[in-house]
């Protein structure tokens, strides 16, 4: 008979260290999901989220295996690492959503069972085949899961006793209080971690609001001047390292001074507003991708990820301008008509940095309003 003061103490201690190596997997997973994250992790998210998944589960199957089969009266004298296994099963699935993770987890649990559960039973049996349907219906229903906290423990508590069932048939020797001990830490981890991973998804969900607040303009919603900058080293840096074309197209609305001084600036700041929707709408129209930004003031600009020739250039902002016609503004004054200037450049092998694009655009913009305002000037193919 152990004594009961070992094994309060060895079961308190491996709580808290199960616990401290939870929070750390969770945290790292939440960081490799992130829009935070480095740029190498973003291109490479799912990827290492694969292998950081499957690789954590196999720390945890190597020490599973060894508590059940070589040292199992250690370590808190239950199995600590089923009990993390269970839990980073579902979570996994809880977090992804995908359906190739719980079937791939569904298969290593009929695999495990098959391989360490002779003889089988027909309760062993029937156990495995409730903890897969459990995972396929976790992924399947993730969202939901996430919002409703019942439900969310409901359907771990099944898997959870569908795993437990399915180890128990698998013969081991154990004491008279082995499950009671299990299943109390259990309990206590799924609190613990679930509740964790809640607060994670709620902190995720609010550095991702304060990440989109910083990037976005917020009197028209659609992306700042910063975010204008960032993109543009984003795609100078892919030009000189593969070589991908890209374009800048620069407006500037004209006489915006005297739509102002006339209707006054809240009339100018709805000018503004449908003037972003309309460019924005544009933007996703066009058949390559194209993202639309406020550079400052009655400034926008489209980066279009796309080599354009001056022909091509031009036909597209003549376009924009020909749309700009149409739009009204019952708000400020059903008869207002307001037009643009446009400057478009691409970047060339001559360039040094991707303000160099920008300035051949803003110089093009400059060039189209000492025209007389109201029209496109385009890059032209030999420069």
């Amino acid at each position: 008979m152990m004594p009961f003061t070992e094994i309060f103490t060895s079961f308190t201690l491996s709580l808290i260290t199960n616990f401290i190596v939870m929070v750390g997997a969770t945290s790292f997973f939440y960081w490799l999901n992130a829009s935070t994250a480095t740029p190498f992790v973003f291109a490479h998210r799912r990827l290492l989220t694969l292998i950081t998944g499957f690789g954590f589960m196999a720390f945890l199957f190597a020490q599973m295996l060894n508590h059940a089969y070589y040292t199992h009266l250690q370590t808190g004298y239950h199995w600590t690492y089923l009990n993390m296994m269970i839990l980073t099963i579902y979570l996994l699935n809880l977090q992804l959503g995908l359906r190739w993770q719980a079937i791939v987890d569904a298969g290593l649990i009929v695999v495990y069972y098959l391989t360490f559960g002779a003889p089988l039973t027909i309760l062993g049996g029937i156990a495995t085949l409730i903890a897969c349907v459990t995972l396929y219906i976790t992924q399947a229903n993730a969202t939901r899961l996430i919002h409703n906290r019942l439900l969310k423990y409901t359907v771990f508590a099944i898997f959870a006793a569908a795993i437990l069932t399915m180890v128990a048939q698998m013969h081991l020797t154990t004491d008279n209080w082995f499950w009671f001990r299990q299943l109390i830490a259990l309990s206590i981890m799924a609190v613990l971690c679930l509740e964790f991973d809640q607060l994670m998804r709620l902190t995720r969900q609010r550095t991702d609001e304060i990440h989109e607040l910083a990037s976005i303009d917020e009197l028209t919603g659609v992306h700042n001047f910063g975010t204008f900058n960032k993109e543009l080293d984003k795609r100078f840096a892919e030009f000189q390292q593969n070589g991908v074309p890209y374009s800048v197209f620069e407006g500037d609305l004209d006489h915006f001074k005297q739509i102002n001084d006339t209707y006054g600036h809240p009339s100018g700041n709805i000018v503004l507003k449908q003037l972003a929707l309309e460019l924005d709408a544009f933007a996703d129209t066009l058949p390559f991708p194209a993202t639309a930004y406020r550079l400052g003031g009655e400034e926008f600009a489209i980066i279009a990820q796309t080599p354009l020739n001056h022909a091509q250039a031009m036909q597209i902002g003549e376009r924009f301008l020909t749309l700009l016609k149409l739009v009204r503004f019952p708000k400020a004054d059903p008869n207002l008509t307001i037009t643009c200037s446009i400057g478009q450049a691409h970047v060339s092998a001559g360039d040094y940095s991707a303000n160099d694009v920008y300035k051949k655009a803003d110089r093009n913009l400059y060039a189209a309003k000492q025209n007389g305002r109201n029209c496109v000037r385009a890059q032209a193919d030999n420069e």
